[in-house]
């Protein structure tokens, strides 16, 4: 239910408002009783925008995979923070994702980047500190590097982002990281090519239907990356579906066992740069 104060969504177009997508999807599976994932910061988040939600229902996959991605993002980040507690984390493309709060060890210098429209809803939700900040600008522009501390340990997460990259921008980004941040860890998402171009297809609501127009760039293994220049180390990668066949309806668990590269559509990868 909708209040006076609300916070209005009209500034959001095109990849910006796409930050609806993995929001929604935290909330369902919060509501429910054995949902993948429990945000209660996300579900107050939703019920205090101004939109109109009764309409908008995911494809279950993408729902699903969403919150599967964001536990394993989760898992990663906590690991390189135990071992590297003094650490800096740049949250590219943040939306409204509520990681901080969760992943934070009490040390950790965090940055929260997006566009000023995205930044700006984001205010009104999250106070900054001296410990977590926001950076209200594209990740294609690399000034934002200005505004972090450089000679730090420091992992670069992209969550939800990439795909909507060309391959030319994709390689710029990481150019970016590699000459600011040497010895940096970047933490991101990648479909395959082949998801990118069949998810056309498959998108149930308009919110999806608008997501999957967008999606520009996908690659098979985030090894094939070290072949694009010198200084990048593939680490490992992890497929999202692996992360949780069990919740997934039995129709689909059986798709995925008789063609597998069903199951290895979607992944998060980590790459080192030397």
């Amino acid at each position: 239910m909708q209040n006076n104060d609300s916070v209005s969504l009209t500034k959001l177009k095109n990849v910006p408002k796409t930050l609806l997508i993995p929001l929604i999807a935290r909330c369902v599976e919060t509501r429910k009783e054995d949902g993948i994932i429990k945000d209660s910061k996300s579900v107050e988040i939703l019920e205090s925008l101004d939109y109109d939600f009764s309409k908008t229902k995911l494809f279950l996959p993408l729902q699903l995979g969403v919150c599967l991605r964001t536990l394993i993002f989760d898992e990663q980040i906590e690991k390189f923070l135990s071992e590297n507690p003094d650490a800096v984390v740049v949250n590219l493309g943040s939306g409204l994702d509520t990681r901080f709060p969760r992943v934070d060890n009490g040390n950790v210098r965090w940055f929260d980047l997006d566009l000023p429209e995205s930044i700006e809803i984001r205010k009104r939700f999250f106070k900054e500190t001296d410990r977590h900040k926001f950076i209200a600008k594209s990740a294609l522009d690399p000034s934002w590097t200005n505004e972090i501390q450089k000679g730090c340990k420091t992992l670069i997460v992209a969550e939800g982002l990439c795909m909507y990259f060309t391959e030319d921008e994709v390689k710029n980004l990481m150019l970016t990281i590699r000459d600011n941040f040497p010895g940096a860890q970047f933490l991101f998402e990648a479909f395959s090519p082949r998801l990118v171009k069949s998810n056309k297809n498959k998108a149930k609501s308009q919110l999806d239907r608008k997501a999957a127009e967008l999606l520009k760039w996908g690659i098979e293994s985030g090894k094939e990356m070290e072949n694009w220049f010198e200084g990048v180390r593939f680490v490992n990668e992890w497929f999202v579906i692996e992360k949780g066949r069990r919740y997934f309806p039995l129709y689909y668990r059986l798709s995925f066992f008789l063609v597998p590269m069903l199951a290895r559509f979607n992944k998060v990868v980590h790459i080192s740069f030397g």
